[in-house]
């Protein structure tokens, strides 16, 4: 077969999460199942109408899309530049790999979980049927090179090719590489057969230093915002344990408290050990489903200033 230049289909994915039955329980209350919203392009697969909100001690992010049906382990697939907002370093991984993956929490409309473990930076990758393989050339688990055909032309490598009979022929790619290579809705992408350098008039770009240039200005703009945040109420921080922030028992209760999490552990002190009927939180203070029980059986009001 004469090997050409072979379109293929390129989407891009934003921040996701999959979740084991375990999971859903635990994040959305007992008996709950996923409610299907829209199917995906790969078949079998969608979007759900549920949403979780993931924390570290260094920050969050909302919002964050379900996707459906129910798989054997929980796995949060991020971009960097989502991590950097977490303060996590994960994996550059293929969905389904898990080793070396950051921890989590994941915080839903009944409750909140520890996702250790879960979190990865998703790989590029393309799917494919079997009778896709064949007409584009290529097998299971081989790395191509794609060029994306924008006002941005990028060169992805070694970009590896996933064959599956379920499978609807596609190339993933995250926001991240989304922005680098100026990926709008109908952008053409092409397998390369070639030597890319060796095309009149192609130039080759370093994929990684763009995407970080990217990542770069983005957490310039996060690291702003931070700042802001940081002059609520300067001087009235907590006397934190080593536990994760809660107050120590000799320490007074705050005028405000600057937390960016409140869990249930940290409930159970503050109900303890701050007098007044009403518990004041800075702006931007995440109090997860269940600290919000212990303060309501603790007879606290809690207020977001």
């Amino acid at each position: 077969m004469e090997k050409k230049r072979k379109k293929i289909l390129i989407e891009a994915s934003g921040a996701h999460v999959h979740l084991n039955a375990e999971a859903i329980e635990a994040l959305f209350g007992k008996g709950a199942a996923l409610k299907k919203r829209r199917d995906l392009s790969q078949p079998g697969e969608y979007l759900s109408e549920q949403r979780v909100k993931l924390v570290t001690k260094d920050g969050c992010v909302e919002n964050v899309a379900v996707l459906g049906p129910p798989r054997t382990a929980v796995q949060v697939e991020l971009s960097r530049t989502d991590c950097r907002r977490l303060g996590l370093k994960a994996p550059v991984n293929l969905s389904g790999n898990l080793e070396g993956a950051s921890d989590v929490m994941m915080i839903g409309t009944h409750g909140e979980i520890r996702a250790d473990g879960s979190v990865i930076v998703a790989r590029n990758h393309i799917h494919m049927r079997p009778q896709d393989a064949l007409e584009y050339g290529v097998s299971d688990g081989q790395k191509v090179r794609v060029e994306i055909e924008s006002d941005r032309k990028v060169i992805f490598e070694d970009v590896p090719v996933r064959v599956k009979e379920s499978f609807a022929p596609a190339m993933h790619i995250d926001f991240d590489e989304a922005n680098a290579c100026g990926y709008r809705v109908g952008t053409e992408a092409f397998i390369l057969y070639d030597t890319p350098c060796e095309r009149k008039g192609m130039t080759v770009m370093d994929m990684e230093q763009l995407i970080q240039q990217v990542v770069k200005n983005v957490c310039a703009i996060l690291e702003e915002e931070k700042g802001c945040r940081e002059k609520v109420s300067e001087g009235s921080g907590t006397a934190a344990s080593e536990d994760g922030g809660m107050p120590l028992k000799a320490a007074p209760c705050p005028e405000v408290i600057c937390e960016k999490l409140v869990t249930e552990k940290m409930a159970k002190g503050y109900v303890k050990s701050c007098r007044g009927e009403t518990l004041r939180f800075a702006k931007g203070t995440i109090i997860t489903p269940a600290a919000r029980d212990i303060f309501r059986a603790g007879h606290k009001k809690t207020e977001i200033l």
